[in-house]
């Protein structure tokens, strides 16, 4: 194994980022007037710059979008275009993704836990690389054919991250010996690891913890036979919010810095699932202001989009969302409580956690980083309400 010298991490993480709306208020105003509020809007302009920006720091890296992120066709479209490539977890993800113009070689299959039919109709589609964490999910997919490239996620420990994305799937790597043994002894062909850090990670150092660990591993199963060819670090790059947060591309480079540093040597095919980190900066929302009240001395606003919609993130995400208004306002700002449209009183944005200036019924507010984890986890049609308009501009 190499030693972990080539690298020189960045002490500080100094290139900061901040939540940006892609679009004016102005031409909030606009669209709001064209197409009606609730209104998400993408940039494509955004799209191919997060991309792009991702590659330039890490070019050796594929990018699997991972589309449980968010399947917008404007989005799968531009990363289609952009050579990229996907991460599904469903044959519904399979269509959407087909729809959009990749191919199945263009593919993995990511999800730990499949369903049968889930497991048949994306094999026959074509699709060859999957993931498995467990010996039954092993059984499920030999049992119907030994033609698979496996890949074995390993369990990380997501102690800088939002989300704990191995508190359900991944295997302890004091079993994972055990585990590819088993493949090898029922006919399967492991030939790639993988984990994932956590979703929306802060810190890149987890990258590398888990990078020192998985490298032991990988030298024990190229002595056993095991053809390995592929090592995927998942996803986890940050998107900005309310805090600021390390800039993508010098979050990107560091992680890309670790892997070359352990896995260099290798010949190893590096793969990435980036979703949040390529989907979330991409979209604005343009929500409006349909109700206001004073209720025990504290102004609420009732906006047209809520928790059942893009805010769903707040519940399923624990993403908490900048809210901005237009800055030609120029009353002093208060706290207030910003609620949802529904008649579910849990349907609450924001308790006294952002400061409006003086609103009235009407007026517009911007939510930015809205493209990852929003309208694709709502409950659309809750109370009778459509969902979300979307569109997307240059």
């Amino acid at each position: 194994m190499k030693e972990n010298t080539q690298f020189e991490p960045l002490a500080v993480l100094t290139e900061k980022e901040i939540a940006r709306p892609v679009i004016s208020f102005e031409r909030a105003n606009e669209l709001a007037n064209t197409y009606g509020t609730p209104l998400v809007v993408y940039s494509r302009t955004s799209i191919r710059e997060n991309y792009r920006t991702l590659k330039t720091a890490m070019p050796k890296v594929d990018l699997y979008y991972a589309v449980k992120a968010n399947y917008e066709p404007s989005l799968l479209d531009e990363l289609q275009k952009e050579g990229g490539f996907v991460d599904i977890c469903s044959h519904g993800e399979l269509h959407a993704t087909l729809k959009a113009g990749f191919s199945t070689d263009r593919m993995i299959h990511t999800h730990p836990c499949k369903t049968a039919e889930n497991i048949s109709i994306c094999h026959e589609a074509g699709v060859r690389w999957f993931t498995f964490d467990c010996e039954s999910e092993l059984d499920k997919m030999l049992n119907y054919s030994k033609d698979f490239n496996l890949i074995l996620r390993l369990k990380a420990s997501g102690e800088h991250s939002l989300i704990n994305l191995s508190a359900k799937f991944g295997c302890e790597l004091s079993k994972a010996r055990e585990l590819v043994n088993a493949a090898m002894q029922k006919g399967g062909t492991v030939k790639g690891l993988a984990f994932h850090v956590g979703s929306q990670c802060i810190d890149p150092t987890d990258y590398d913890d888990m990078l020192i660990e998985v490298r032991k591993f990988w030298d024990y199963c190229v002595e056993i036979g095991c053809p390995l060819e592929l090592i995927d670090i998942g996803g986890g790059f940050p998107a900005p919010y309310r805090e600021a947060i390390p800039s993508l591309h010098s979050f990107a480079a560091e992680v890309y810095g670790y892997l070359e540093n352990h896995f260099g040597d290798t010949g190893a095919r590096y793969v990435a699932e980036p979703g949040r980190g390529l989907a979330a900066r991409n979209a604005t929302l343009i929500t409006k202001i349909l109700g206001k009240n004073v209720r025990s001395g504290e102004t609420w606003y009732f906006i047209d989009e809520g928790l059942y919609g893009c805010f769903s993130g707040k519940v399923f995400d624990h993403v908490d969302y900048e809210i901005m208004h237009p800055k030609s306002r120029t009353a002093a700002l208060e706290t207030c409580i910003i609620a949802g449209p529904t008649c579910d009183s849990s349907d609450v944005v924001s308790r006294h956690d952002h400061l409006l200036p003086d609103m009235e019924i009407g007026d517009l507010l911007l939510v930015p980083t809205m493209g990852a984890y929003t309208h694709s986890t709502g409950a659309a049609f809750f109370n009778g309400l459509p969902p979300v308009k979307i569109i997307a501009i240059d």
